[in-house]
């Protein structure tokens, strides 16, 4: 009687391996699709769409402030008073034209800055707590590296998830906006005009998604809990936002405390305040100073360098700390 003898040893594979650079697109296939089966997910990618609204409608009224008056009192005031940019509300009133670009390019700004901020902080903080503690937690990062899989693309493969559904509610609405505006205009020349816009979309996208995405990961490759990477996220947030808002305006001058909402930029330095001082400690500032110097829309005396600074070294630490922890896992 003849018995069938198992090989449970390592076999050899022999079909065609992934190219090394497809294969973190590979890990990033695996988590979208995961992501993509929760219902909750799929109706706040639909919700963070709905903020898009407004820079559309803004984008409406200027194109045909011309021919509707009523249209050109809307957007002055409101790129007057809510975006605080009164020089250009008077030249959207004295030569439309030359006022396209930059007025494009503040609404889009606003699209980035305050509606899409809070939504990219609310889907990253519900996605990548689970990318890398879920699986240090039921070990299936040993599945992942059974593979011919390195370190450096288990972690690519990882961020491009998050990458993927940011560009999702952030850039391709915002690059939706800018042909809404080509679609809107008297003629196509305005592409001319208004080239640049869509290359600082991309330009302010990786600002905002890379040194995010790479905190969040981190945080979620320190602790088996995705709970507490949840809460280290959201405290990072919301506190650095309180910590900045209130060590940078508790040194105004009581003398100098507007009573009203006056017309025209603050001046701060009158004022005893320092813009940049405390910057550091909030992402959502040190981001915004660096989005809209993208934009061409800075409107607040200072550098852009520590923000650059700390953004990129927030990058730079946040990858080698993720590499490591893995490596550390592999090795033990």
């Amino acid at each position: 009687m003849n018995v069938a003898i198992n090989n449970l040893g390592y076999r050899p594979w022999n079909r065609q391996r992934t190219q090394q650079l497809l294969r973190p697109f590979v890990v990033a296939r695996g988590g979208i699709s995961l992501v993509l089966k929760r219902k909750w997910l799929r109706l706040l990618l639909l919700v963070a769409w709905i903020p898009v609204l407004v820079p559309a409608f803004g984008i409406f009224a200027f194109e045909y402030a011309s021919t509707e008056p009523g249209l050109q009192r809307s957007i002055v005031r409101f790129v007057s008073l809510p975006l605080g940019h009164p020089e250009l509300g008077d030249l959207i009133q004295s030569n439309p034209e030359q006022a396209r670009h930059d007025v494009w390019a503040l609404l889009i700004l606003t699209y980035f800055r305050i509606p899409q901020l809070f939504a990219m902080v609310a889907l990253t903080g519900m996605i990548a707590p689970l990318l890398v503690s879920y699986d240090i937690r039921t070990k299936a990062y040993l599945m992942y590296f059974s593979r011919p899989l390195t370190p450096l693309q288990y972690v690519l493969g990882k961020s491009a998830v998050i990458w993927y559904f940011l560009a999702v509610i952030i850039t391709v609405p915002a690059l939706l906006l800018y042909l809404l505006g080509i679609l809107l205009s008297p003629d196509f020349s305005v592409i001319g005009e208004t080239y640049d816009i869509p290359l600082r979309v991309l330009a302010a996208s990786v600002v905002l998604v890379i040194p995010t995405t790479m905190l969040a990961v981190l945080y979620s490759s320190l602790t088996a809990e995705s709970r507490y990477a949840t809460f280290a996220w959201f405290a990072t947030w919301v506190m650095g936002f309180v910590a900045y808002q209130f060590l940078t305006f508790s040194s105004m001058r009581a003398a100098h405390r507007p009573r009203r909402r006056q017309r025209g930029p603050m001046d701060w330095e009158a004022m005893g305040v320092d813009l940049d001082r405390w910057r550091p400690l909030s992402p959502f500032h040190m981001l915004g100073k660096v989005e809209s110097w993208i934009f061409g829309i800075d409107s607040t005396p200072g550098s852009i360098m520590p923000s650059v600074v700390v953004l990129s070294l927030i990058t730079g630490v946040g990858l080698f700390v993720i590499h490591r922890r893995i490596k550390g896992r592999l090795s033990v």
